[in-house]
């Protein structure tokens, strides 16, 4: 079975798109699977609208908690809560497509790998509607990352991942914030998985407001440069 984990926080605005863009793309793939949505402190209606999302389909998992808690640890409270195999994690904005899930799945099944990233650098990916500024930051942050991890990965902080369940659930995880990405990535590599990316597609989100501000979004990435350098060297 797999597992879809979507971390939450104010995003009641775009359930109106999942329909649509979420549950027909994932039931095009023809498995078992989940979605574990993880309600991360939300103060608008993000909670009541998973709940309806409940009542009308049986294979969703509601994890919520009052206060905000940041993207990292969302994450692992939907790794714990996880009964899939496989774990596919995405945002709820669904600026990475669902329908690039099974690519994922695809690239998995050639079985010479632990996990897939989608990695909007990799050549036949991209970026679209996304400022150039941001797009020069990202690119020039996820080049010092790749050296600091030593492996040729374009996408050390992307979230559109499959990972094998079990793999995850043996990880010792700490990150609370936008670090979990890149500290589960170094962590697998560190006990000898095997990490493929394939070419994905990173647009804007349609509704609701952008948790991203430039200032706070530079200042995290050094604070990630740092704890990166720690798991290299100390851990």
């Amino acid at each position: 079975m797999l597992s879809i984990v979507i971390p939450c926080f104010n995003e009641e605005e775009n359930f109106k798109i999942y329909e649509q863009e979420l549950f027909r793309e994932v039931e095009k793939l023809r498995i078992s699977y989940e979605i574990v949505f993880v309600n991360d402190g939300s103060k608008d209606n993000t909670r009541k609208e998973i709940e309806k999302i409940k009542k009308k389909r049986k294979n969703i998992i509601l994890v919520s908690y009052e206060q905000n808690r940041g993207l990292g640890y969302a994450v692992r409270q939907g790794i714990a809560a996880a009964k899939g195999d496989l774990i596919v994690t995405l945002d709820a904005d669904l600026t990475f497509h669902p329908k690039q899930i099974k690519g994922l799945l695809d690239r998995f099944r050639e079985g010479d790998c632990d996990c897939v990233i989608g990695s909007h650098f990799l050549a036949g990916g991209k970026l679209e509607k996304v400022p150039f500024y941001r797009k020069a930051l990202s690119k020039c942050v996820n080049i010092i990352y790749c050296i600091l991890v030593g492996r040729n990965i374009k996408s050390i902080s992307s979230i559109l991942r499959l990972y094998k369940t079990a793999d995850l659930k043996a990880l010792s995880l700490e990150a609370k914030g936008f670090d979990i990405n890149a500290e589960i990535l170094f962590k697998l590599i560190k006990k000898k998985k095997k990490i493929v990316e394939i070419p994905a597609v990173l647009t804007t989100r349609k509704y609701g407001v952008s948790k991203l501000n430039t200032k706070k979004e530079i200042l995290n990435h050094i604070k990630l440069m740092s704890k990166m350098l720690r798991w290299k060297f100390l851990s």
